[in-house]
Parts: C-alpha cells; structure tokens; sequence
C-alpha cells in the first residue's frame, strides 16, 4: 500500500501480521522502517515485488526499537545486505534474539535470530538513505532505545514547496479510529525496560517538537491529518492514566 511518492506499507496488520513495516523506495535501493516478526520477510519481499521494488535491494533497516515484532526480521536482511540501525537502549535485544519468558510479568518470551546491529547511534542524529534524510529522535518508556525518526518526502516537493513531512513512531502510540473511544492506544507496558516516569517526558517533548504532515506508527493506521492534534491527544491519555 502506497501512504505518500515514496513510502509504502509492506507488512502488519494489513497482512495478518504484528508490527507495520514501511518501506522507502529509493533510486538504488530500499529502506525499511522495522521488519516485523520474523516470519514477516517472506511477505515484505512479496509486498516489495508486487510493488515494483523487487529487482532492488533492501540496504537500511532502520528500527524504531528491537522487540519482536519490529525487529524479528532483522538478521535476515542483514543476511542479504542490509545495514541494521538502532538507538544503543536497544542494541541488546538484537545481540540477545529479544527477551525469555522469566524476564516479563507475562510468562512468555519473544525471541527472534540474534544478529549485531551495523549503526548503533546515542543522542539525537542524521541518518542518511540516498537522498533522504532520517532525524533520529530518542523518546524511551516503551523501552530504553524507542526512536522516532522524522523524514520528508523529497519526491513530493513542488517548486519551493517541501514535501509531506513524514514521523514515524514505533510503539509509543498508535492511531486506530475503529479500536478505542478516543482513536488512540498507548503502548505495550509489558516490556522488561517499560519507564513511565521516561515515556512522561518522551510525550512532553514530542508534543512540543513535531507538527508531521503523516504520522507512520507501529500499529494501527497510517495517520494522513489533524497529527500534532493526535500527538497531543495521546499525550493527555498517557498523563492521565500515569496520575
């Protein structure tokens, strides 16, 4: 599915499966924001194909954090040429393959292929894809590495005109108009580095620091207007259930 000129949805809930992936088509290559579980690359690879990417190679995988249904696929790509990037807070869960059940109040573990991250970055940075330009925000509380990356569509820009401005933001909140009263759904609390007095702050800072044409979540549906709105709204329902 096609979201703006240059980013697609190639796995999630679309295909019966945990964790949207996006895809950015390049002129060289692709990239993908998060790789879903791990029996999700088989279907990126068919999504990438039908959508006319298949003869290019997947060379960034750009992860919003690393629980299995984002990173599960990772070390796959990695196999066939892809460069793994992830915030430091969450590297580990790469190199350990996820979580086992006794490290959860669930009692039950989400393991995927263990594999080394390529680009392992602390603060804030630029991340580069060809001629796009990802800025890597660290927000934690979902869990210590959570990312959003901020990105314009360069192939929308008309004259002077930037193109959509596109953020994606993993699983700290997710928009979802037919599943809560309110259209949005915190994130997952059950992670072994869940922080709430962290996501307070990630929230207070995301509500003030981006205004997105297009918001790209882990989960749910892709966001297409009223963001900044949405942002705040998932910022009042996350403080409200934290007091």
């Amino acid at each position: 599915m096609q979201v703006t000129k240059s980013v697609y949805i190639v796995s999630g809930a679309s295909y019966d499966l945990l964790g949207n992936v996006y895809a950015v088509r390049g002129e060289r290559g692709v990239a993908l924001i998060d790789s879903g579980e791990s029996v999700a690359a088989g279907v990126i690879e068919a999504s990438l194909a039908r959508l006319g990417m298949g003869e290019l190679p997947v060379t960034h995988l750009f992860l919003t954090h690393g629980h299995f249904d984002h990173a599960g696929s990772a070390a796959y790509f990695q196999k066939k040429g892809a460069k793994i990037v992830v915030h430091e807070g969450d590297a580990h869960w790469l190199r350990e393959g996820g979580f086992p059940a006794d490290t959860t109040p669930y009692g039950e573990g989400f393991t995927f292929p263990a594999c080394e991250p390529d680009i392992v970055f602390r603060g804030e940075e630029i991340l580069e894809f060809e001629d796009f330009r990802l800025k890597a925000f660290p927000l934690p509380g979902h869990t210590d590495g959570s990312t959003f990356y901020e990105m314009e569509d360069i192939r929308e820009r008309t004259g002077s005109a930037p193109g959509r401005t596109i953020l994606f933001t993993g699983d700290t909140f997710s928009y979802d108009r037919e599943q809560a009263e309110d259209h949005v759904l915190l994130c997952w609390k059950g992670s072994p580095d869940y922080d709430p007095v962290r996501l307070r702050r990630s929230f207070e800072t995301a509500c003030q620091r981006f205004y997105p044409d297009v918001i790209l979540s882990g989960h749910g549906m892709p966001l297409l207007a009223n963001c900044n709105a949405v942002i705040r709204a998932a910022a009042r329902k996350f403080l409200t259930a934290y007091r």
